[in-house]
């Protein structure tokens, strides 16, 4: 499993990458689902977690 510094003090929700986005959670997870979003850590079958320094590098990267 990949580990990330501070010890998951950076994972975030779909809830939360939707508020980051100002979208609905649905059109942040169909955003999620593509090749160039910043892949979750997946804590069990149920659970994904988003990298928000991902999440904010991936959203700085669209605004060019």
């Amino acid at each position: 499993m990949d580990t990330v510094a501070g010890q998951g003090a950076d994972l975030i929700s779909i809830g939360e990458v939707a508020e980051i986005l100002a979208v609905s959670k649905s059109t942040a997870a169909r955003i999620s689902a593509s090749e160039d979003f910043p892949k979750p850590f997946r804590l069990n079958a149920k659970t994904a977690k988003y990298s928000k320094t991902a999440v904010l590098a991936w959203l700085q990267s669209k605004q060019g």
